[in-house]
């Protein structure tokens, strides 16, 4: 028997985008692994859904990873900084943004009064990096965070969580080969070949190592070409989709947003394995028939696609 790796979480909290109109809520995307929380952009109501759900920001080590500034995807932060700054939590937060990150957070923390947190916040300003460019963040013993540039208009990253490559010992394995608990087991698992009763054992005839587990956030962007190798093999991408192509292109391209049609071609080319789709345009609220059914008409069964309504949670 195998031991799984831990489970990933993602709460699909706000999947709206520009206003409220279509009555979703503003771009909230929350990733639950073991005591971590990854929030993904934080727009108005995001604190409420996160505690809703369970997801208590100040009881876990929480990254909160800002794609750009634009008031949807940032509107949550100051009644959040609010409730941060009155609860007086024992565990710090850190928050990650493009280039502008300190003086948006700074205005923030002056206009609303809220002193004495400062220090409690640890900032990690990005300087965004050009597109196709990867840059890593946040290092943890589980997993990486990498941010890269997208094409907003204004400074704008996407995310990529990377789990790093997972060894596990075959517990069938271990009662085969008659290795004992403790310090030996550790040794196999560190790369190392032990010796019972004169036979040399080796790291893989015991262990099995799987590949990490990757998703990407795009935050508000334009397909680019660049894009199809940071999504590469995914297992899950989260990607913006403003517009129906055929409808609204051309605001597409003035705007920089994605169209439902870009998203879903350039995720196949990237063989990815599961899209889901957000910040779709109020004005598709009544059509989301026709909107699924686009859809179905572009992947014809050969990738995964969801449209999440808030509050869907999945599981990796």
């Amino acid at each position: 028997m195998i031991v799984l790796p831990p489970p990933i979480k993602v709460y699909f909290l706000g999947t709206g985008g520009t206003t409220p109109f279509g009555l979703r809520k503003m771009p909230c995307i929350a990733l639950k692994y073991e005591n971590y929380l990854i929030q993904f952009d934080f727009g108005e109501y995001c604190q409420y859904s996160l505690i809703s759900h369970g997801l208590h920001p100040f009881r876990s080590k929480t990254y909160i990873l800002i794609s750009h500034y634009h008031v949807d995807h940032v509107g949550g932060l100051p009644p959040f900084l609010h409730t941060y700054n009155i609860v007086e939590p024992k565990r710090d937060i850190v928050i990650v943004g493009p280039t502008g990150l300190k003086s948006f957070l700074s205005g923030i923390l002056n206009i609303f009064g809220l002193t004495g947190i400062e220090n409690k916040i640890k900032m990690i300003e990005v300087g965004v990096p050009g597109r196709g460019i990867l840059e890593k963040i946040i290092d943890e013993k589980a997993f990486q965070i990498y941010a890269f540039g997208t094409a907003h208009g204004i400074p704008s990253l996407g995310y990529i969580f990377l789990e790093k490559q997972i060894v596990k010992l075959d517990k069938e394995k271990l009662k085969e080969f008659n290795i004992p608990e403790g310090p030996i087991r550790r040794k196999l698992l560190q790369g190392e070949n032990i010796t019972i009763g004169g036979r040399i054992i080796k790291p893989e005839d015991v262990t099995v190592v799987m590949s990490g587990r990757k998703i990407v956030y795009t935050g508000d962007t334009a397909v680019f070409d660049e894009l199809a190798r940071i999504i590469d093999g995914a297992d899950l991408v989260i990607h913006e989709a403003t517009y129906v192509k055929r409808e609204h292109g051309k605001l597409a391209e003035q705007r920089y947003h994605a169209t439902i049609e870009d998203a879903c071609s350039i995720a196949m080319k990237a063989r990815v394995k599961c899209l889901a789709l957000i910040h779709l345009s109020p004005r598709y609220k009544d059509r989301m028939a026709d909107i699924s059914k686009l859809v179905d008409e572009i992947v014809d069964n050969r990738m995964r696609v969801l449209i999440p309504e808030d509050g869907y949670t999945m599981e990796l």
